[in-house]
């Protein structure tokens, strides 16, 4: 289903015309602003990329990597939160206590 883009040659007005299939004839409609009586043509619309996260995140990392972690400096230990949490949480009453 696609939608065909159209521009006025005389004041610039953009309108959109949808259409059922690929196949259907696709007719110049007439300017869509009030008073102007200029002829309209196609044109190409503009086309936008969707990026997946994955695709932003690598695209940020390639971009932005070595001046944050110049910032940030080192990873963190995760080993070390990870052992100081079962420390912590040997203390905590057990779920069926509760």
């Amino acid at each position: 289903m696609p939608i065909y883009e159209f521009q006025c040659k005389k004041c610039g007005t953009n309108q959109e015309v949808f259409t059922r299939s690929m196949s259907s004839p696709v007719n110049s409609p007439a300017c869509a602003k009030k008073g102007c009586k200029g002829e309209t043509i196609r044109v190409i619309s503009k086309v936008v990329r969707h990026l997946t996260e994955g695709d932003q995140l690598a695209e940020a990392e390639a971009k932005w990597g070595k001046e944050v972690n110049a910032a940030l400096g080192p990873g963190p230990d995760v080993g070390r939160h990870v052992r100081r949490y079962e420390a912590l949480s040997k203390d905590l009453p057990n779920k069926n206590d509760l």
